[in-house]
């Protein structure tokens, strides 16, 4: 956030900034799906925070649910955010749609002229 205010400030042009934060979201989120990622070895007050909102969210009702209380489920999500996850991204996979794209019709098909 603030190197993108910073870089607005020296260059003063907004769509380079959006550019510039844009690439910079893209190669981070390339770097970890190919699992290059360090991980997370202090929970951040702000973060802890965000936690605890997000637990609050989730409400007495979904933790009777889940079986857990507050604490146990706020020091499960901690050891998560600590392990991470490994995401590998295959190099060699392609996309295959999970339901066939239909070709748009004509103009001539869509008002039935022929």
């Amino acid at each position: 956030m603030q190197w993108g205010k910073r870089l607005l400030a020296r260059k003063g042009q907004i769509n380079l900034v959006v550019a510039a934060i844009a690439r910079k979201l893209t190669v981070a989120v390339w770097y970890l799906m190919r699992g290059c990622w360090t991980p997370l070895e202090e929970i951040e007050d702000r973060l802890a925070l965000k936690v605890g909102k997000m637990i609050s969210q989730v409400g007495v009702a979904g933790l009777d649910k889940l079986g857990k209380t507050r604490k146990t489920f706020r020091q499960e999500i901690f050891q998560s955010l600590k392990t991470g996850k490994t995401y590998v991204l295959d190099l060699d996979k392609e996309f295959t749609p999970k339901v066939a794209l239909k070709r748009p019709l004509t103009l001539t098909q869509e008002y039935g002229l022929r």
